[in-house]
Order: C-alpha cells, then sequence, then structure tokens
C-alpha cells in the first residue's frame, strides 16, 4: 500500500505542537551550524591564496559614484 500524500500534505498530517517542534529544532541547527562555522573560521583562517581565488568568485563589483553626477 502506497500513500499517495504531498509533502505538504504529509506535514500538515503531522500534531501542530510536533511541527512546532521540528521548526524550532531546525532553527537551532541553523544557529549552531553558524557558530560553528564563526569558529573555524577564526580557527583556521583562509590563506592568501584562498583569499585571492574567493575575490576572483566573487560576482559583487563596487563602482563609487561621482558627486558631480548629473543623474542623482
Amino acid at each position: 500500500m502506497q500513500n499517495n500524500k504531498s509533502l505538504w500534505q504529509a506535514y500538515r498530517s503531522i500534531n501542530p505542537r510536533t511541527r512546532v517542534w521540528i521548526g524550532v529544532g531546525g532553527m537551532i541547527i541553523a544557529t549552531v551550524g553558524m557558530g560553528l562555522s564563526d569558529y573555524l573560521e577564526k580557527k583556521y583562517p583562509a590563506t592568501e591564496r584562498e583569499r585571492e581565488q574567493a575575490e576572483l568568485l566573487s560576482p559583487v563589483t563596487v563602482v563609487d559614484r561621482h558627486p558631480d553626477s548629473k543623474n542623482a
């Protein structure tokens, strides 16, 4: 016998209190992951070569605007 519920329907059929705890658990895991990431970045800093490679991959370009610009 196969259950044909979508993921959303299966989630909605769970007890509301359980859904809250699933959400809280996800937030706790995310918070711990961000803290662990910051800790590891401080403990093992990137080498100069890794920093240069990251800058080359960065799609962000900073453009200074001239104060005498006519489009301001």
